[in-house]
């Protein structure tokens, strides 16, 4: 039963194939220049993508460590300007002997 069914289907591959080779010489040379076309456009997108990838590396890296610095000028800022009303501890200090030594 199945080498009976695969039998029909090689059978229906092979003429499928067969009634693709007799298309005229024009159409199978079109069809190779529009895939090797296609071809040539979607390597020369990718290489364009990766080079404007490879360009915006720099820029980027530099915009965000302009943008950490700025943030850590601000942080700087604001330490040194905050008012110093909290800061203080006050305590008494004891002096503590060790007797081991």
């Amino acid at each position: 039963m199945a080498s009976f069914f695969f039998s029909q289907q090689i059978n229906g591959w092979q003429q499928m194939f067969r009634r693709g080779q007799s298309g005229s010489f024009l159409s199978r040379l079109f069809a190779w220049l529009m895939l090797g076309l296609l071809l040539v456009v979607g390597l020369l997108v990718v290489v364009a993508v990766l080079l404007l990838s490879w360009l915006l590396i720099p820029v980027l890296l530099f915009k965000k460590r302009n943008a950490l610095k700025a943030a850590r000028e601000a942080a700087e800022r604001a330490y040194y300007r905050r008012p110093a009303q909290g800061d203080v501890i006050e305590g008494v200090v004891t002096e503590v002997k060790d007797e081991r030594a």
